[in-house]
């Protein structure tokens, strides 16, 4: 959040001195008092992933929904660079109100232990791109595995002659012994299985 202005200190419970200052909140547009330190380190007020509203925010579904907008909304988020930061979004009903999240998500097959997964990982989450899975199906849909669709894209990339190996590494989250025996036109499949690049 955007620093406004600095209030000074105040003594709380337990005695200590903590500094306040008033912040400027960019998803919510509204001016908010927080703990100094605090608001330096905070993306938002709080707004992005509040909704106190329902009374479910200890749920695991809300926080399905919690995380879900981390990814995509929070640039401080370690895996924000996987989805957001490459073009994934959220639907507006969803982003916005998740009492609309929760019904859908109770009306298409959400139980405690399943995950949400984009059934098309370049497409956003919405209703008519999610369902709900177990790990071992979520973890076959990662960007991260490899499929023959991949390898040929691989070697396409790599024909052109534009990309180097390591390029090709970073781009795919793959190992470097496995883009050299991809583009080698060498079997990967074992040592994708090894980092469980391959279900």
């Amino acid at each position: 959040m955007k620093l406004i202005k600095k209030l000074g200190t105040k003594i709380n419970k337990s005695g200590h001195y903590i500094s306040f200052a008033i912040f400027w909140c960019d998803p919510c547009k509204q001016e908010v008092e927080r703990q100094l330190q605090n608001g330096l380190k905070q993306a938002s007020c709080g707004c992005i992933l509040s909704n106190y509203k329902h009374g479910n925010t200890s749920t695991k579904l809300y926080y399905v929904w919690s995380a879900m907008k981390q990814r995509v909304l929070n640039l401080n988020s370690k895996r924000y660079k996987d989805y957001g930061g490459r073009g994934i979004t959220i639907c507006p009903e969803w982003t916005n109100d998740y009492i609309v999240f929760r019904d859908w998500s109770l009306n298409n097959g959400y139980k405690e232990g399943l995950e949400i997964d984009r059934r098309d990982n370049d497409k956003d989450y919405s209703p008519e791109n999610c369902r709900f899975v177990v790990r071992k199906e979520n973890v076959r849909n990662k960007r991260n595995t490899i499929t023959m669709k991949i390898v040929n894209e691989i070697r396409e990339l790599w024909n052109t002659g534009n990309y180097t190996q390591k390029e090709l590494v970073k781009i795919y989250k793959a190992t470097s012994s496995s883009i050299s025996k991809i583009i080698n036109n060498k079997s990967w499949i074992n040592e994708a299985k090894e980092n469980n690049k391959l279900i």
